[in-house]
């Protein structure tokens, strides 16, 4: 019997053991020393947590936090060390202008929303279109706990054209007898005066991820735009001011401007996708393709299937079935997808009477084969 006792109360000693650890892992708690020994305290010791931010406009850039917090030394500089956009933690006195890299920067006034979780950082002078730009600073939640943050963005741009996408070549050959490679383009059409920052050209095959956000680039309505979405070989040189003649390659011309893209593997889907040409900054879809086989009866992608359905219902195409998409039928690295229609739609834009979305159909594309050492006209 006295045994007995024992082994019961080993066991209840066990128990409270393993209860109060299993207390202490779960429990926020943390502890100092003191005269009286070691002393746990409790509470929230966690620092806040960046959920979210972008470019508003040209003045202002919005920070979204976890919990209410405080910002100080907020300051916007040019230089973007952080280049994947992570946020670090306090260090050591690290402080918001040591991290930018440079003595002096844009200084910021900051407000908030009304839950304060929510912190709008704003100049005096508008920032410049597509340039790339790092807001630095530190916050701080109710509890002092604090996190000094850096965030990469490019400078909003409010005068982003009306543009459509002109052609789609989306297969690739590789060079032979000395010539270039096929490379995978989009050809773009402006129908009105602007700026290129922070158009993006995404596909539905490749992923969101994967889009391609044009720089800064002055056009002028009429203007032709062809993004080499793969760089191969040289000449690969991205034109952004007013020498247009930079560039070499299959499918670049002196009279047309083009932008290279620093991927240099496949990309688009070479017989069925569904691409949109973005507003990077406002998420907004300006314009879009689908494009199938004439007898494909359904989509073998369910990323296209979905992106076909989302640009159908906001009334960029007619229908989201693959038949109705168009034709990619006889397509090959030497031949493209061509669109009709292009001028009129510019004049309709110069005149005023053209509407945001343009619907389009099968019958606005076809398969075209391409100008040897030239780039087919725009129709």
């Amino acid at each position: 019997m006295k045994k007995e006792r024992i082994r019961v109360f080993v066991w209840f000693l066990q128990t409270a053991l393993l209860s109060a650890v299993v207390s202490f892992a779960l429990c926020p708690i943390s502890c100092k020393a003191t005269d009286e020994g070691l002393q746990l305290l409790r509470g929230d010791y966690a620092a806040p947590v960046l959920e979210s931010y972008s470019a508003e406009s040209a003045l202002r850039v919005s920070l979204t936090f976890s919990e209410r917090v405080t910002i100080t030394g907020a300051v916007i500089t040019r230089a973007a060390p952080f280049s994947n956009g992570a946020v670090s933690a306090e260090q050591d006195g690290f402080s918001p202008i040591a991290a930018s890299g440079e003595s002096g920067g844009i200084s910021v006034t900051v407000s908030y929303s009304g839950d304060g979780k929510t912190a709008i950082a704003e100049v005096a002078e508008s920032l410049e279109a597509g340039v790339r730009y790092a807001l630095y600073g530190e916050a701080k939640d109710e509890n002092g706990n604090t996190l000094t943050f850096s965030v990469p963005f490019i400078g909003f741009n409010s005068r982003i054209p009306k543009i459509i996408v002109s052609g789609v070549h989306p297969q690739f050959a590789s060079a032979s007898n000395g010539g270039y490679a096929k490379c995978e383009f989009v050809e773009l059409y402006a129908l009105t005066n602007g700026n290129t920052a922070g158009l993006a050209i995404q596909s539905a095959a490749d992923g969101s991820d994967r889009a391609f956000t044009l720089p800064a680039a002055e056009v002028r309505s009429g203007d032709v735009i062809v993004v080499h979405l793969r760089t191969k070989g040289e000449g690969c040189v991205s034109e952004t001011g007013d020498n247009i003649a930079l560039s070499s390659g299959w499918y670049t011309s002196s009279v047309v401007r083009d932008i290279w893209s620093p991927n240099e593997k496949a990309c688009l889907g070479d017989k069925e996708d569904t691409l949109m040409l973005v507003n990077s900054f406002t998420g907004d879809v300006l314009d879009a393709v689908v494009y199938a086989p004439s007898e494909s009866t359904a989509w073998s992608n369910e990323n296209v299937k979905e992106a076909a359905e989302n640009i159908a219902a906001q009334g960029f195409w007619k229908s989201a079935l693959p038949g109705d998409a168009a034709s990619t039928d006889g397509l090959t690295a030497s031949k493209m997808l061509k669109r009709s229609g292009c001028i009129a739609l510019r004049r309709a834009a110069e005149n005023g009477t053209l509407g945001n979305i343009v619907v389009q159909t099968s019958e606005n594309w076809r398969v075209e084969k391409i100008v040897k050492g030239a780039v087919n006209p725009i129709e």
